[in-house]
């Protein structure tokens, strides 16, 4: 007499090396990443008419600012998404974007007047320097340093 045996269905967690969950910090950046990528993207025909095209000047220090901050936000959120170990600084690094980018953007670009935009600094100033302490302590904690783990 043959005995069958029975086949064990294991379930798919146990089956598949366990990937930890993404830690709290890491989300929160990637939230902040984008809303500053969307902003930038929203302003991007004002920061261009910003410029003056003068034989002078044919750029701006704030137009220059902007590029580059354009181009590391998209860059951290790409190898981020990939989770290599150079996303975690880039990650740090741009944490500190939210303060200029909330306090200097809106008053350059809408024309406030001084006493508007000093206003505007003592809302946004201190908004933008909460973030980016809650980001950066977040992302020092050691589940969100290890998260990034790829090579």
């Amino acid at each position: 007499m043959v005995r069958a045996r029975r086949a064990t269905i294991l379930p798919m967690d146990s089956a598949t090396p366990h990937k930890e969950s993404m830690p709290f910090a890491v989300r929160a950046w990637f939230v902040v990443a984008f809303l500053l990528l969307s902003l930038t993207g929203l302003l991007l025909g004002r920061i261009v008419e910003f410029v003056d095209f003068s034989e002078r000047a044919p750029f701006s220090l704030f137009g220059i600012f902007m590029m580059v901050e354009l181009a590391a936000v998209l860059f951290g959120i790409t190898v981020a998404l990939q989770r290599k170990r150079i996303a975690h600084r880039f990650a740090i690094g741009i944490a500190f974007l939210p303060i200029p980018v909330l306090a200097g953007l809106p008053p350059i670009l809408l024309e406030m007047p001084p006493t508007a935009a000093n206003g505007w600094y003592l809302v946004t100033v201190p908004i933008g320097l909460l973030l980016t302490v809650v980001l950066v302590a977040g992302l020092l904690r050691p589940g969100a340093r290890a998260w990034f783990n790829e090579d």
